[in-house]
């Protein structure tokens, strides 16, 4: 490896770059300097820039450098099969470069080739056994062929290697969620937390693992963090405003909604909260709640959450007639079924609402619909989708 690729690998950008352009200034020719200026260039995606560099490189013979910096201009572009051939070519003056094997299974995994993108991500981290990012991705190949338990060890080999290395810890806990080994999978997120404090996607992730355990308290903290660092982040506000209304704190949640719209912050998730504390209200401030549901909507056209929480709230709203409010649910969740066709969440309150119409014939089919979706017998929704269907049946 000459100086200039050593400053590269060492991170030192700025002066690598500096040095490749005093070679330049005295020799235009320079192939070293051509390569990492191109190099460099790519990491700016100026691909016409770098592909002009590299003629001028290779134009002075083909090196495993030129042949690297070949393969990453055409995966950049797309172009699968010439980056392949491109590492193949590399690997025919180089068989032990680490990059390339690296750079050859990730090709053959975007090309659904697992079997030998294994292989050579295995090489490329043998090869290279201090790497974390080719350890990391093998562990990540690994579980994607279904080798679960050699991809969870690979990852945790990951941060044993690389303690900071916060994607490893997000991978091996979204895995072990997948399994259902939810307490190990904080766990692990709270390693990370300690190796690596208030690092926002992984408080975002044990503010979600604390809530399926139902542990509001964890949830709660983290995700009071985590609004704290991200002041104007939707997501992050609106995570906090939710948790406060588990906990029971409406008029935080609600200070907390209007003080994120008086900043011009909105998005569908925010409106739910907002809606829920209208009606949490004492009376129930239902025209505001039906209101913020709306603005919902419209902040998230593709969103089915505020169009189904809307229907919900129409179904139970007092009305007079009692059944005034049923042709504006069933067009609501119409649309949140449209949004989400594959939700059984709207199809179930759709169908609750044609059969408070009358409309049994409607309310069977779409019952039905959703008791043939892969639902866990012992939820809430399938035993209430199982009583619809068992009462429509009566009818």
């Amino acid at each position: 490896m000459n100086s200039l690729e050593t400053l590269l690998a060492q991170g030192q950008v700025a002066q690598a770059k500096a040095e490749a352009e005093k070679l330049l200034a005295k020799n235009p020719n320079h192939r070293d300097a051509l390569v990492v200026m191109a190099k460099l260039a790519l990491v700016e995606n100026k691909v016409p820039q770098a592909e002009a560099l590299l003629a001028k490189a290779e134009a002075q013979g083909a090196t495993g450098e030129t042949g690297l910096v070949r393969a990453n201009i055409a995966a950049q572009k797309g172009q699968l099969d010439a980056a392949l051939k491109a590492y193949q070519g590399v690997l025919a003056l180089e068989p032990n470069r680490p990059e390339a094997h690296f750079g050859k299974g990730m090709m053959l995994i975007k090309q659904d080739k697992a079997p030998q993108a294994l292989e050579a991500l295995s090489q490329a981290a043998k090869l290279a056994p201090q790497n974390p990012v080719f350890r990391y991705r093998l562990g990540q190949v690994q579980l994607e062929a279904g080798k679960t338990d050699a991809g969870l060890a690979t990852l945790r080999e990951v941060l044993t290697l690389a303690p900071r290395f916060v994607p490893a810890y997000l991978s091996l806990s979204h895995a072990l969620s997948s399994q259902e080994k939810l307490v190990e999978a904080r766990k692990v997120l709270e390693q990370g937390l300690k190796a690596v404090p208030n690092q926002p996607r992984l408080l975002a992730s044990v503010t979600v693992l604390s809530m399926a355990l139902r542990d509001l308290r964890t949830s709660y903290q983290a995700a009071s963090t985590l609004a704290a660092q991200r002041p104007k982040d939707a997501d992050a506000q609106a995570n906090l405003a939710q948790l406060m209304l588990a906990r029971g704190q409406i008029e935080q949640a609600r200070h907390l909604c209007q003080t994120m719209a008086s900043l011009g912050v909105a998005s569908e998730s925010l409106k739910m909260a907002e809606a829920t504390c209208f009606e949490a209200l004492e009376p129930p401030a239902y025209d505001k709640a039906i209101t913020a549901y709306e603005q919902g909507m419209g902040l998230a056209p593709d969103g089915w959450r505020a169009a189904n929480n809307l229907g919900q709230l129409l179904l139970r709203v007092p009305a007079e007639p009692a059944n005034a409010n049923l042709p504006r649910a069933v067009t609501v969740l119409e649309e949140a079924v449209r949004r989400a066709p594959d939700r059984p969440e709207p199809l179930l309150n759709l169908a609750l609402a044609q059969a408070r119409l009358g409309q049994e014939a409607k309310a069977k089919e779409l019952v039905q619909k959703v008791l043939a979706m892969p639902l866990a017998e012992d939820t809430d929704l399938h035993e209430e989708a199982v009583r619809l269907s068992q009462a429509l049946s009566k009818a």
